[in-house]
């Protein structure tokens, strides 16, 4: 999965690109949907399948469900049409919760950005850290590959929190937008206390300047660059948003 600052920047440079092009949430299917755009729901909303991890006695396997890969486990997906089931599921996710965005304005969208975010990272990115850690004799069957990562992800956040300024935004708008909850999945005492806890972790405790060891930083940066650019197509191409005279 990737990293929670990754997941922020890359929804506040899509908010951009939905706000400076003028587009409004909808769906070109017989039940036309066409909503008003909320930047502070749609940013929040890309937090949101994380936050089932302040659930009651949280096991993996609801993190598995809040990311549409119920029986998919992370070295499983990408093979035997793993990536069909989930696009799938994403869609379901979709149509379901259409009416509503109408109230939520991006908080349904965020969440699908999320999903499309943790697709490519996890068949582009996640493979590469694999690669590199085994030049210290480790795979991915071993525990201390995944405490390795653990680390890594954080020091990529909090290098990014350093030096991305979409990130003050989000800091500012996960402070102010609160309230909201994902209908059937997660709470919003759940996703409120997922908000409070990355307001407090990534932006108010002090983390020293420490270099990540098998995450490459770079990477990450153009994981960010391409992910950005292959939503937003996607966003457009498969009718998620349109222009707001189509509508």
């Amino acid at each position: 999965m990737a990293g929670t600052m990754i997941h922020l920047v890359i929804a506040v440079r899509l908010a951009d690109f939905i706000e400076k092009n003028g587009y409004r949430i909808g769906t070109a299917n017989e039940d036309e949907i066409c909503t008003t755009f909320n930047r502070n729901m749609f940013v929040v909303g890309n937090i949101c399948p994380d936050g089932i991890m302040e659930h009651e006695n949280y096991q993996r396997s609801m993190k598995l469900h809040t990311h549409f890969r119920d029986g998919i486990p992370d070295g499983d997906f990408g093979k035997d049409g793993t990536v069909q089931l989930f696009e799938k599921r994403l869609g379901e996710f979709w149509v379901k919760h259409l009416t509503d965005e109408e109230c939520c304005g991006g908080l349904y969208l965020g969440y699908i950005t999320h999903m499309m975010t943790d697709k490519l990272f996890i068949l582009n990115e996640r493979p590469k850290y694999f690669e590199n850690i085994l030049s210290i004799g480790l795979t991915d069957h071993d525990r201390e590959t995944f405490v390795y990562f653990n680390k890594d992800t954080d020091l990529v956040d909090f290098r990014l929190v350093r030096e991305m300024p979409e990130l003050s935004e989000a800091k500012e708008i996960l402070k102010n937008t609160s309230g909201y909850y994902i209908k059937d999945m997660i709470t919003a005492d759940e996703l409120d206390r997922s908000r409070r806890w990355i307001i407090k972790y990534f932006f108010e405790e002090e983390h020293l300047a420490e270099e990540s060891r098998f995450l490459n930083y770079d990477s990450i940066i153009k994981f960010i660059d391409s992910t950005v650019e292959y939503i937003e197509k996607r966003l457009v191409g498969d009718k998620f948003i349109m222009k707001g005279d189509s509508c």
